[in-house]
Protein backbone atom coordinates (compact mmCIF):
# COMPACT_ATOMS: atom_id res chain seq x y z
CA UNK A 1 0.00 0.00 0.00
CA UNK A 2 0.91 3.47 -0.23
CA UNK A 3 1.67 5.35 2.32
CA UNK A 4 -0.39 8.25 3.36
CA UNK A 5 2.77 10.65 3.09
CA UNK A 6 2.98 9.37 -0.93
CA UNK A 7 -0.31 9.90 -1.36
CA UNK A 8 -0.64 13.21 -0.05
CA UNK A 9 2.24 14.34 -2.11
CA UNK A 10 1.04 12.74 -5.51
CA UNK A 11 -2.57 14.59 -5.08
CA UNK A 12 -0.38 17.58 -4.42
CA UNK A 13 1.73 17.69 -7.69
CA UNK A 14 -1.49 16.89 -9.46
CA UNK A 15 -2.90 20.02 -8.20
CA UNK A 16 0.44 22.17 -8.57
CA UNK A 17 -0.92 22.39 -12.28
CA UNK A 18 -3.52 25.12 -10.89
CA UNK A 19 -1.81 28.33 -11.36
CA UNK A 20 -1.43 31.20 -8.94
CA UNK A 21 -1.44 28.92 -5.68
CA UNK A 22 -0.02 28.45 -3.11
CA UNK A 23 -0.32 24.03 -3.25
CA UNK A 24 0.93 21.98 0.13
CA UNK A 25 0.63 18.37 0.75
CA UNK A 26 0.70 18.76 4.11
CA UNK A 27 -1.62 21.46 6.36
CA UNK A 28 -0.92 24.85 6.30
CA UNK A 29 -0.85 26.65 9.53
CA UNK A 30 -1.25 30.08 8.11
CA UNK A 31 -1.81 29.66 4.42
CA UNK A 32 -1.53 33.02 2.15
CA UNK A 33 -4.41 32.92 -0.30
CA UNK A 34 -4.99 31.39 -2.60
CA UNK A 35 -3.85 28.27 -1.02
CA UNK A 36 -4.74 24.74 -0.86
CA UNK A 37 -3.38 21.83 1.28
CA UNK A 38 -4.20 18.03 1.92
CA UNK A 39 -5.43 16.67 4.82
CA UNK A 40 -5.86 12.52 5.68
CA UNK A 41 -9.65 11.48 6.40
CA UNK A 42 -11.32 8.17 7.40
CA UNK A 43 -9.13 5.50 6.30
CA UNK A 44 -11.06 1.40 5.82
CA UNK A 45 -8.13 -1.04 6.22
CA UNK A 46 -7.75 -4.35 4.59
CA UNK A 47 -10.74 -4.33 2.98
CA UNK A 48 -9.29 -7.38 0.53
CA UNK A 49 -7.12 -10.16 2.28
CA UNK A 50 -3.84 -9.95 3.09
CA UNK A 51 -3.51 -6.50 3.09
CA UNK A 52 -4.42 -6.26 -0.39
CA UNK A 53 -6.55 -3.16 -0.42
CA UNK A 54 -7.16 -0.18 1.96
CA UNK A 55 -9.65 2.88 1.08
CA UNK A 56 -8.10 6.04 2.30
CA UNK A 57 -10.36 9.35 2.16
CA UNK A 58 -8.29 12.63 1.78
CA UNK A 59 -9.64 16.28 2.36
CA UNK A 60 -8.35 19.05 -0.10
CA UNK A 61 -8.91 22.24 1.90
CA UNK A 62 -8.70 25.51 -0.66
CA UNK A 63 -8.48 29.05 0.62
CA UNK A 64 -9.48 32.50 -0.62
CA UNK A 65 -8.89 35.59 0.64
CA UNK A 66 -12.61 37.18 1.45
CA UNK A 67 -11.10 41.03 0.75
CA UNK A 68 -13.44 41.07 -2.44
CA UNK A 69 -16.91 39.85 -2.18
CA UNK A 70 -17.37 39.01 -5.89
CA UNK A 71 -13.81 38.01 -6.60
CA UNK A 72 -13.27 35.48 -4.23
CA UNK A 73 -16.38 33.79 -4.66
CA UNK A 74 -15.56 33.60 -8.45
CA UNK A 75 -12.17 32.06 -8.35
CA UNK A 76 -13.68 29.77 -5.76
CA UNK A 77 -16.43 29.00 -8.63
CA UNK A 78 -13.32 28.03 -10.81
CA UNK A 79 -12.18 25.77 -8.12
CA UNK A 80 -15.84 23.80 -8.16
CA UNK A 81 -15.69 23.43 -11.58
CA UNK A 82 -15.80 19.96 -12.61
CA UNK A 83 -13.01 20.40 -15.35
CA UNK A 84 -11.11 23.48 -16.69
CA UNK A 85 -7.41 24.91 -15.68
CA UNK A 86 -8.80 25.79 -12.69
CA UNK A 87 -10.69 23.11 -11.47
CA UNK A 88 -9.66 21.01 -8.44
CA UNK A 89 -11.26 17.98 -9.15
CA UNK A 90 -10.28 18.18 -13.12
CA UNK A 91 -6.55 18.51 -11.34
CA UNK A 92 -6.79 15.89 -8.57
CA UNK A 93 -8.00 13.44 -11.04
CA UNK A 94 -5.22 14.40 -13.77
CA UNK A 95 -3.16 11.39 -12.66
CA UNK A 96 -5.80 8.83 -11.29
CA UNK A 97 -2.80 6.95 -10.24
CA UNK A 98 -0.70 9.12 -8.43
CA UNK A 99 2.42 7.81 -10.38
CA UNK A 100 1.89 4.52 -9.73
CA UNK A 101 1.44 4.70 -6.17
CA UNK A 102 -2.21 3.99 -6.10
CA UNK A 103 -4.71 1.60 -7.72
CA UNK A 104 -7.16 4.49 -8.79
CA UNK A 105 -9.11 7.78 -7.14
CA UNK A 106 -11.63 9.87 -8.25
CA UNK A 107 -13.20 13.12 -6.31
CA UNK A 108 -16.46 12.70 -4.16
CA UNK A 109 -18.13 15.60 -3.32
CA UNK A 110 -17.36 19.29 -2.58
CA UNK A 111 -18.13 21.60 -0.05
CA UNK A 112 -20.18 24.65 -0.24
CA UNK A 113 -18.51 27.90 0.86
CA UNK A 114 -17.84 28.85 4.85
CA UNK A 115 -16.19 31.66 6.44
CA UNK A 116 -12.69 31.06 8.19
CA UNK A 117 -10.55 33.58 10.23
CA UNK A 118 -7.04 32.76 9.78
CA UNK A 119 -4.95 34.53 12.52
CA UNK A 120 -2.70 37.03 10.64
CA UNK A 121 -4.36 36.63 7.20
CA UNK A 122 -8.28 37.66 8.57
CA UNK A 123 -11.33 36.12 6.77
CA UNK A 124 -10.91 33.56 4.14
CA UNK A 125 -13.81 31.51 2.17
CA UNK A 126 -12.73 27.87 2.22
CA UNK A 127 -14.20 24.90 0.20
CA UNK A 128 -13.35 20.83 0.67
CA UNK A 129 -13.28 18.31 -1.41
CA UNK A 130 -13.61 14.77 -0.40
CA UNK A 131 -11.17 12.23 -2.80
CA UNK A 132 -11.52 8.56 -2.41
CA UNK A 133 -8.59 6.59 -2.78
CA UNK A 134 -8.11 2.62 -3.80
CA UNK A 135 -4.39 1.66 -2.15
Amino acid sequence: MATIAQIREGIATNLATIADVQVSAYMLAQPTPPAIHVLPGEISYDRASARGLDEVTMLVQAFVAFSSDIGAQKRLDTMLAPSGAGSVKAAIESDPTLGGTVSDLHVRSASGYRSLLVEGRGLVLVVEWTVYIMA
